[in-house]
């Protein structure tokens, strides 16, 4: 960009910028739901288990509580230009609050998140890719703003009318609100990422082996 004159990046085409600023690497795309459903079932299962007895476990569903808890008041998603990034994933994270998101599933996505980009050898293993990949999707429970209207025209008759907004997902707010999410669980990740990636492999092949 900056030897075409249309930008200060120095190694980078504004196709790559624009890249890393939605998903966190120059050139990974982001993970599916498909692809991480199995690293989330595991993880899921792991958190369940260690919720009562796990001290690193109990304290990050005790922080994501807190944090979804604090967020303050949900905006409509059509209002939110001119906010800072930090306001905006406040917002995120009220939305997810209201729509019933429970704090197990968010460290489950964290979880499960990490152990994906471990155990993906193509994957992109930097901390930005990472904390970006677990704000994408965690955004998916609860993204955007929805409404419903019925109005009657002039006839009498009711017309349906929907809103469906959606914020921008890219740039700085994507980095924001994903630290909210990671820094909690970041002894989670340390403890039971390992374990995750093994009861995965472990499934799989009892799985092949009643198969064949």
């Amino acid at each position: 960009m900056r030897a075409a004159g249309t930008g200060l990046a120095p190694h980078f085409c504004k196709g790559h910028v624009e890249h890393r600023a939605r998903h966190g690497s120059h050139w990974h795309g982001t993970y599916t739901a498909s692809q991480l459903k199995p690293y989330l079932s595991d993880a899921t299962s792991y958190i369940r288990l260690g919720a009562t007895h796990d001290r690193f476990i109990a304290a990050a569903i005790d922080a994501i509580r807190a944090k979804l808890k604090e967020a303050g008041p949900v905006e409509l998603a059509t209002r939110l230009r001119g906010l800072s990034a930090e306001k905006r994933a406040k917002i995120a994270l009220a939305r997810l609050r209201i729509a019933g998101v429970p704090p197990e599933r968010i460290v489950s996505i964290v979880l499960a998140v990490s152990a994906l980009i471990e155990d993906d050898p193509a994957s992109h293993r930097t901390k930005e890719f990472r904390t970006v990949q677990i704000c994408k999707a965690v955004h998916r429970l609860a993204s955007g703003t929805h409404k419903v209207w019925e109005i009657e025209d002039h006839q009498g008759r009711k017309r349906r009318t929907e809103l469906h907004a959606y914020p921008r997902s890219s740039g700085r707010v994507l980095r924001v609100m994903g630290r909210m999410f990671e820094e909690p669980c970041e002894w989670v990740v340390e403890k039971h990422l390992a374990g995750v990636i093994a009861h995965k492999a472990r499934r799989e092949r009892r799985s092949v082996r009643a198969s064949s």
